[in-house]
């Protein structure tokens, strides 16, 4: 007999992860695949490397602030529309860096279109479209959609790479825009009237009805809710400290003795581990208390931080290591985790817009890290303000499981 443990996957279920999987592969593709558009645009066209880096952080702010217009779209259009409005988006975005010329057109393209399009084919819409097909294992499939961080990462990485390579960036840009309307015919043949209607739920045996009806949920009702500002604080204040060491990283291990193809390489490696991580987390949280498993992931986020912290020598391999490992586990972990609390308290027709507002607070804390990262290393001069910056936001970040009580029950509910 199946075990209880996975009563909700079967075929038609798998397959929904499957798509959604993919969309989001598709979705973190081209954002991801920046880092190797450094170097040559700072050879042709002579920008410096703020000028180059403020191009990834319009994307993050656009994807940021994107959230709630894609949760909008996807509760009045279904998720296909949806899907085919990001992957036009990408292409756009694509081919106009191909033949951009200016720093605004490298807004427009890479920033704004690109930026909106990780919104349209990210998170937001793979969790809305996950949650009308998965109640008890809802954090485990949302870890394994949320998972495609690290594929896409790996993927955009190396395929823009190869094709850099070969072709020139410029033309690697306009083939990567046009390769991705290949993708339309496949979505098109679909069945999106049964993909799009979910499945209903019959609620456990003794299990208490909701405080407030699913159906009642509107992104109004929600943003006078406390849990509506605690999921959200948890996703920038936890997005500012990740992103202040993201950003600093490889810089760091170069000034610590590696050359930058090493530094490289190994933040890198961080990538490969998302999807055990995520998937890990998934499972975690269909077995044990949720807020437990929470506070855990910060804990070992913030030993990764302390392991990057004190490499001070090549020769401290255990923290190079640790920190690849601990912090590539981490990475994300609390995206299933709010989607599937958020979910648990908030699901109904207008979940969309509600989770795309939440994950606002992951864009602008993106943003605002990346940024916060390098002033405080401008003013200071020094890594270690840099790095208990981002432990003090990794620690204030999970206080909203803890204190938030809506947050918090519905943690120990949920298990």
């Amino acid at each position: 007999m199946l075990s209880r443990s996975l009563s909700e996957f079967n075929a038609r279920t798998v397959g929904v992860v499957a798509l959604c999987f993919s969309i989001g592969v598709i979705g973190r593709f081209s954002p991801e695949h920046f880092p190797n558009l450094v170097a040559p645009l700072g050879q042709e066209f002579n920008w410096d490397r703020s000028q180059i880096a403020s191009i990834f952080s319009i994307c993050a702010l656009t994807t940021g602030l994107s959230g709630p217009i894609a949760g909008f779209l996807f509760d009045r259009f279904g998720p296909l529309k949806l899907y085919l409005i990001g992957i036009f988006s990408i292409s756009a975005g694509l081919v106009l860096a191909g033949f951009s010329i200016s720093l605004w057109q490298f807004y427009a393209g890479l920033g704004v279109c690109i930026g909106f399009a990780a919104a349209c084919c990210g998170n937001v819409a793979n969790s809305a479209l996950i949650s009308r097909w998965f109640q008890e294992k809802l954090a485990l499939a949302l870890a394994l959609v949320f998972s495609s961080l690290g594929i896409g990462s790996f993927l955009g990485l190396s395929v823009s790479q190869l094709l850099i390579s070969e072709f020139g960036w410029r033309n690697a840009e306009i083939t990567l825009g046009l390769s991705v309307l290949c993708l339309i015919p496949v979505l098109l043949i679909l069945p999106w009237k049964k993909l799009t209607r979910g499945r209903r739920f019959k609620p456990p045996s003794g299990e208490q009805k909701p405080d407030v009806p699913v159906t009642d949920w509107t992104l109004r009702s929600a943003l006078k809710t406390s849990s509506f500002w605690g999921f959200t604080a948890v996703f920038f204040i936890t997005a500012n400290g990740m992103y202040a060491v993201v950003i600093q990283s490889v810089t760091y291990l170069v000034e610590r003795g590696l050359t930058p193809l090493e530094s490289s390489f190994n933040v890198g490696l961080t990538g490969m581990f998302i999807p055990v991580g995520m998937i890990s987390c998934g499972y975690l949280l269909t077995r044990f208390n949720n807020i437990v498993v929470s506070l855990a992931t910060y804990v070992i986020t913030i030993a990764a931080t302390l392991c990057l912290w004190a490499f001070d020598t090549p020769e401290k391999y255990w923290a190079l290591y640790g920190f690849i490992l601990l912090f590539g586990l981490t990475m994300g972990s609390r995206g299933p985790v709010v989607g599937s609390l958020a979910a648990r308290i908030f699901r109904g027709r207008s979940f969309g817009a509600i989770y795309g507002s939440i994950t606002t607070g992951g864009g602008l804390g993106a943003a605002s890290g990346s940024f916060l990262s390098g002033w405080i290393y401008d003013i200071t001069l020094s890594y270690d303000a840099v790095f208990f910056f981002a432990v003090t936001c990794l620690a204030i970040g999970a206080l909203p499981f803890i204190v938030v009580p809506r947050i918090r029950r519905a943690g120990l509910e949920q298990k």
